[in-house]
């Protein structure tokens, strides 16, 4: 089955103000394991926001006004094109990024910048170990592709792939874009009385005013 995601990692804010900025509401929903629309609130003071591949959620532009007072990991993969990526935020910069592109020639492709994390050689050697194993025996097998995945996980601890309770959380919880739960405007033809039963018949759960 194919893999096709991205997730952001907030730590610095809590919950709250992460889903808050990001426009972002809870919903009911909760689930075992992360997964697009799903959050995910780390002991270790990490806090997870999953979606999809080159998601605008996660965009720089939006991780630079997120990254403001705090640090912000993100992560996108898509094993059908073979393209990875981790980039860190700091205080509103971009403080470090790796990128493989397995569309290109070189299927050892990798593209850094910045200040790298410690773990960074170590992934670097065990996948070039891994690469030259894999094309002595002619496989045909991008292990680089899994390297900015990994470097995301070792300074988040996060990893999509594994369910809450590997990071000792119970669920993850569900979350919408707040635009999709907005109620629609009361006709303004209409009664004031009736407009504001209208609008407190549709006000959103989460909104408490």
């Amino acid at each position: 089955m194919a893999t096709s995601i991205g997730w952001l990692a907030v730590k610095g804010k809590g919950g709250d103000d992460v889903l808050a900025e990001l426009d972002l509401v809870r919903n009911e929903q909760t689930t075992s394991h992360p997964r697009r629309g799903f959050s995910l609130a780390l002991p270790n003071g990490w806090y997870a926001v999953v979606t999809r591949f080159a998601a605008p959620l996660i965009a720089e532009e939006a991780m630079r006004r997120l990254s403001r007072g705090c640090v912000v990991v993100t992560c996108e993969y898509d094993d059908q094109v073979m393209v990875s990526s981790a980039t860190c935020y700091v205080n509103g910069l971009r403080n470090w990024r790796a990128e493989h592109d397995g569309q290109q020639d070189d299927m050892r492709n990798l593209f850094t910048s910045g200040s790298l994390p410690a773990a960074f050689d170590a992934l670097h050697a065990r996948m070039e170990s891994m690469q030259d194993a894999a094309d002595a025996e002619g496989d045909d097998v991008d292990h680089y592709y899994s390297l900015p995945i990994e470097l995301a996980q070792s300074v988040t601890t996060f990893h999509a792939d594994l369910p809450a309770s590997a990071f000792g959380a119970a669920l993850c919880e569900g979350w919408t874009p707040a635009e999709v739960v907005a109620p629609t405007p009361a006709d303004p033809e209409l009664p004031r009385k009736v407009r504001k039963a209208v609008a407190k018949a549709t006000r959103p759960w989460w909104k408490l005013w």
